[in-house]
């Protein structure tokens, strides 16, 4: 049954509708006329082998004509015009590059026409629609036709024709006829070689898209369709871009045939194409005029222009008022553009044509077909934010700086590089414009080296914490305001390039400004004190490596008024004195044992003195003046004030909401990507997780790092005030002890100074007041912090100080967790302190060793009803009983674990149990409870501390004395601790040497 060819067409259209539906918006290619008077009627069941064979012979045909075509205008026309050219001296290289490249271009036509008519040749029998190279190759044809307009259409834009007709008019004077043969009408000649160069070549597209079109029909459910399909839509995209370059190139030729030269010379590409002129479609910005390139947006404005590449431009359609209507905002950087449209249809024009452009600019590639889909706003959507190189002009900072990175609405945002002419360059955050959040500056220092900032930033200036390292080898670690060093800070040089030396504190608008330590190593002393505008200014104290120090007020480097200077063999010097240890008045000089003269003095110290004065000794019936016992730092800086640049940053983090995005800035650390290495890790437990804790239920830190391997075992029995109380203090020793918990990084920081202001070569004991002061102040301090960071579940209990318990305070919660950070430098102030005392208490050990228990316990005057030896028949030389637990053994045992622990609670815990021990024993011996009263008790703690052997047992006592919680004195804890100093003092006496030893 035959069809209607018409119908037929109808049906096929339907089926290839799914493909074409995106060019239906847009001007259609014009059909080709009939290619065949022999063309018949289809069923719908008609072989589509058959169909291709005869098409296939069609195309043979076309392909054939095609070629000679190509091959008689290659001859005729554009040989002719090549060789003109060639033979013009005057004309511009540039031309005869671009008609040489068509020639070229139109060869690799000829060519591809050529391998065409073979292959169809071979397989003209046998051709099935896969075989067909326009099914087959559609991609690598439409690569040579667009190949071949581009380079068309870049010949029209030099107005290449014109110049061409000029140079070849006698020619063509005399070849009239051959220019006739191709185009009839009377028009330029100029015009008759545009279209004899492009028309021919489109036709032939239009040709092939109505032989996929005759293939296609009548086969609406083969499923062997789809790929004709898809060529046929490749051929209509060509034949409509085609035609958009064509009118595009016109637009593009005209433009700068009527702007001025030094507009072209500063403007012209050839490969650039203008897609709108404010002087076609009417859009007022001021007196400028506004030109779209593919590329680019060009602002004119008389013969100067400024010119934005597209990826650093945004446009925003502006809220129509009552007053104005129809207006673009037009954004790049460094400036704003406000444009009127005539009315609401040319402001969409605009609109979607600024946008259609942006967006094919970001993408990195021009549609295909030109203006891709769609003719509306909606159909068209642009990134705010984008990647971009821009070079600034006239900003007041950045002038001819490059910045490569991240932008949103004109303004840097996000991350990038700013490098500047001079070598400065900037890698790190931005944001509004302006260097926001972490960054790194490198900026030239001397000819050979560059200073590198790697800090916080807060609106294009050095705000929060940072490193910098100098290019003198100088490193400065810490807190930054307005790009000047501010707040607390560590500088550092290490002596390669300078004098060594390194300065832990405080600095006020780039200057050491308040409490600081300064090492010289070079001089040999360290200077702990007040600093104003890099001077020692203030009360301060001065340690020099042989271990003289002094202390006095200072002035502008400048001892002035009285001071005290403390020398190696414990001497004491108060009166004035300047910083080079040069006596210059009225002074007291106090000697270890006691001697002291007063009056006036001179020369500088250790070269002799010369005094006139009184010397006087104490009388022998009072004790002499200590001068080894004597502490410095009465009147430095109030203690917790002295490192308020480290706490005053942790409270301004609180402040801002515990942000995890300030934590950095504020704390001091960076991480490269902070948000995965806290994925995991929440400041606060969830509530959740608290309030269901039941008595077998491990506590978990999420605050902490890793996983929780703390031997906590299970919470209390009692549900109430002690389990929440135990998860407190579990829960805080976790923080403290996480580096990536913020109580953790605070007590690193404090650890850290503490190690630089005490520890080294100027560790000295005259310092250990104000040391255990610090640490104390630091507890309170951290205990003050603590409550922010307390567990969901607890934190309307104590959020507030007020509202703890007493049996919570720094000295139970916090000191026990944070003294092991100190203790190492800490105890050995201690040790150093006490270092005479605890040698005589040692020999007093190593005398007492001697003895058998028997002739220690008669020696002590215990009483021998509390002897555990009294049942068993011990001769004078035999030291201990062979029964286990007795002889106090358990209570040795018990007390020598009291230099195992750092903390002064469980100190003072092994303390108590040694004294139920020894109660215990006693109370064994008699077989009935008995309470020790303290004529019992003091002597059988001499014998247990005697045959304990704790070394250092002074710093112990005192370290625990003064590191207690002050609510336990006047307790059992106190009594014990006094009667431990009592037994430690008893043992340092000459009595118990051998010369008094019983007989």
């Amino acid at each position: 049954m035959t069809m209607d060819p018409g119908g037929r067409r109808q049906r096929a259209e339907a089926h290839l509708r799914p493909h074409l539906s995106r060019f239906t918006t847009g001007r259609m290619p014009p059909c080709s006329k009939p290619l065949s008077n022999a063309r018949t009627s289809l069923r719908p069941g008609t072989d589509v082998k058959e169909k291709c064979q005869r098409e296939a012979a069609y195309l043979f045909k076309l392909e054939q004509a095609f070629k000679n075509q190509l091959l008689d205008i290659k001859a005729q026309i554009l040989q002719p015009l090549v060789k003109a050219e060639a033979a013009d001296l005057k004309s511009r290289a540039h031309l005869k590059e671009h008609l040489s490249v068509l020639e070229t271009t139109l060869d690799v036509l000829c060519d591809r026409a050529e391998d065409h008519c073979s292959h169809l040749n071979e397989n003209l029998r046998s051709s099935a629609h896969g075989e067909l190279y326009l099914v087959k190759d559609a991609q690598h044809l439409k690569e040579v036709y667009i190949t071949y307009f581009t380079t068309f259409t870049n010949y029209v834009v030099l107005s290449g024709f014109e110049h061409i007709a000029k140079q070849t008019s006698d020619h063509w004077k005399r070849n009239k006829n051959t220019l006739k043969r191709y185009y009839k009408d009377s028009s330029s000649i100029s015009m008759s070689l545009h279209r004899i160069l492009h028309q021919p070549v489109r036709l032939q597209v239009q040709k092939y898209i109505d032989i996929l079109r005759k293939l296609s029909w009548g086969l609406e459910k083969n499923p062997e369709v789809k790929p004709i399909a898809e060529a046929l839509v490749t051929f209509i995209d060509l034949d409509k871009w085609i035609q958009q370059s064509l009118d595009v190139a016109t637009s593009t030729k005209t433009l700068w045939s009527s702007l001025g030269s030094k507009l072209t010379d500063l403007l012209f590409l050839p490969g650039r194409r203008l897609w709108e002129d404010s002087n076609n479609l009417p859009a007022t910005c001021g007196d400028s005029r506004l030109l779209l390139f593919e590329d680019s947006l060009v602002v004119v404005q008389g013969s100067e222009a400024k010119t934005y590449r597209l990826n650093v431009v945004w446009i925003e359609r502006l809220v129509d008022t009552s007053s104005e209507r129809n207006r673009l905002k037009i954004i790049v950087p460094e400036e704003e553009f406000i444009c009127h449209m005539q009315d609401s249809k040319s402001l969409m024009v605009w609109l979607w044509k600024l946008k259609q452009a942006i967006r094919q600019c970001l993408g990195g590639k021009l549609d295909y077909p030109l203006w891709g889909e769609g003719n509306t706003e909606t159909t068209c959507t642009v990134p705010a934010r984008r990647f971009a190189t821009y070079t600034f002009v006239s900003h007041p900072r950045f002038t001819y700086a490059t910045y490569e990175g991240d932008w949103h609405m004109g303004k840097p945002q996000g991350s990038g590089i700013m490098k500047w002419p001079d070598g400065r360059n900037y890698a790190g955050q931005y944001e509004g414009g302006q260097e926001h959040g972490f960054g790194v500056h490198v900026a030239p220092g001397t000819p050979e080296s560059f200073d590198c900032y790697k800090c916080h930033w807060k609106m294009g200036k050095m705000c929060g914490y940072g490193i910098c390292e100098y290019g003198n080898g100088t490193v400065y670690k810490g807190y930054f305001q307005d790009k000047q060093r501010h707040g607390f800070g560590i500088l550092k040089n290490s002596g390669l390039k300078n004098l060594p030396f390194i300065y832990v504190g405080h600095w006020e608008n780039d200057r050491k400004s308040g409490y600081g330590v300064m090492d010289d190593p070079d001089r040999g002393e360290r200077y702990i004190g007040s600093w104003l505008d890099d001077c020692r200014h203030g009360d301060g104290i001065v340690i020099t490596q042989s271990g003289l120090c002094y202390e006095g007020t200072f002035h502008n480097n400048k001892m002035m008024g009285p001071g005290t200077i403390m020398s190696e063999d414990d001497s004491a010097y108060e009166g004035e004195f300047t910083e080079d240890l040069v006596l210059t008045g009225k002074g007291k000089l106090t000697f270890s044992n006691g001697y002291v003269i007063e009056g006036q003095f001179s020369n500088k110290w250790g070269s002799g003195l010369k005094t006139s004065g009184m010397f006087s000794k104490p009388p022998s019936d009072t004790n002499p003046v200590i001068t080894s016992k004597l502490q410095l730092g009465s009147r430095l800086t109030p203690v917790r004030d002295r490192w308020h640049g480290i706490f005053d940053q942790f409270w301004e983090f609180i402040k801002s909401g515990l942000d995890e995005s300030s934590l950095e800035s504020f704390l001091g650390f960076y991480s490269e990507n902070v948000k995965e290495r806290r994925k995991n890790v929440e400041y606060r437990v969830p509530a959740a997780k608290v309030d269901s804790l039941s008595p077998n239920t491990s506590l978990q830190f999420n605050p902490c790092d890793g996983a929780n391997d703390a031997d906590s075992g299970a919470v209390m029995q009692n549900q109430g005030y002690l389990a929440e109380t135990q998860w407190m203090k579990q829960y805080l020793k976790k923080a403290f002890e996480s580096t990536s918990h913020p109580l953790g990084t605070l007590l690193g920081k404090l650890v850290q100074v503490f190690q630089y202001t005490y520890c080294g070569i100027c560790m000295y004991k005259r310092l250990l007041t104000i040391a255990q002061q610090e640490v104390v102040s630091h507890a309170i301090q951290l205990f003050e912090l603590a409550s922010h960071f307390l567990p969901t579940s607890l934190e309307k209990e104590y959020s507030d100080v007020a509202n703890i318990s007493d049996e919570l305070n720094a000295y139970t919660v916090i000191i026990p967790v944070i003294l092991p950070r100190f203790y190492p430098d800490l105890f050995m102030l201690y040790m150093l302190y006490h270092e005479a005392d605890d040698s005589s208490y040692w020999r007093g050990i190593l005398h007492l060793e001697n003895l058998s228990d028997t002739k220690l316990l008669e020696l002590l005057q215990v009483q021998r009803i509390l002897w555990p030896l009294q049942d068993m028949h011990l001769t004078n030389n035999q030291r201990i009983s062979i029964v286990k637990d007795v002889c106090f053994t358990s209570a040795i045992l018990c007390f020598q674990k009291i230099s195992t622990t750092a903390d002064p609670q469980l100190k003072l815990e092994t303390l108590m149990k040694t004294y139920r021990e020894i109660e215990g024993t006693v109370s064994r011996v008699l077989n009935r409870e008995y309470n020790l009263p303290m004529d019992d008790l003091l002597p059988l703690l001499v014998y247990v501390v005697s045959r304990a052997k704790i070394q250092h047992l002074g710093a112990e006592l005192h370290l625990i004395r003064d590191m207690m919680d002050p609510t336990t004195v006047g307790g059992m804890n106190d009594f014990l601790l006094t009667a431990l100093d009592s037994c430690y003092q008893h043992i340092q006496r000459e009595e118990i040497r051998p010369s008094s030893l019983p007989k």
